[in-house]
């Protein structure tokens, strides 16, 4: 119960840390709004916003005002993430398989319990890769391609989906087992 609380306190808390930790004045105002991660644009740095394809990320990552905030974004802002992917994928899964375990409604309890993973380590396996190739992209330009921008696009889709759906599972499992659950009072330990 304990490592649920304290990784869902990480998750939580990540969102706000991160402006902290890699602050615009740093890392410039894309790396900082995590562009690659949330948009399909390259929000306005130096010129206008940009659409995001292939030729404008790789102006954006060689470019000599920008270049820097490329770096930025690879060694300050994807390890920050790394955190709050670990401990979010870590909340979601350990919180869904532990409300799937103490009982459930018939149609829901007939599931083995490795099922209720599905959703929180597909957001985990596919939000690493998306972080993977957001360093390769912004370190090794050369690789940015047409090819590379749509698999990017499609990683960030399917980790805002699985993500999304895996917090859904999380409440209807909660929701489900307050109901036809098993209902032990959680009463402190006493020494």
């Amino acid at each position: 119960m304990r490592l649920i609380i304290l990784l869902g306190t990480i998750a939580i808390a990540m969102p706000f840390a991160i402006p902290f930790l890699a602050p615009p004045c740093t890392v410039g105002t894309a790396v900082s709004e995590r562009f690659l991660e949330r948009s399909n644009t390259i929000p306005y740095e130096i010129r206008k916003t940009e659409e995001l394809t292939d030729g404008n990320l790789k102006r954006w990552v060689t470019a000599a005002d920008t270049a820097k905030f490329a770096e930025a974004y690879a060694w300050r802002m994807i390890p920050l993430d790394l955190i709050f992917l670990a401990a979010l994928g870590s909340f979601l899964a350990i919180g869904a398989y532990t409300l799937a375990s103490l009982g459930l409604p018939a149609p829901l309890s007939r599931l083995p319990l490795w099922a209720w993973l599905i959703l929180p380590l597909t957001y985990v396996v596919v939000d690493l890769l998306e972080d993977i190739l957001i360093i390769v992209l912004m370190t090794t330009p050369d690789v940015i391609t047409g090819a590379t921008v749509t698999t990017l696009t499609v990683l960030r889709t399917i980790k805002i989906w699985s993500v999304g759906l895996a917090m859904a599972q999380l409440i209807l499992l909660g929701v489900s087992g307050g109901f036809w659950g098993d209902h032990r009072p959680l009463t402190p330990r006493r020494e």
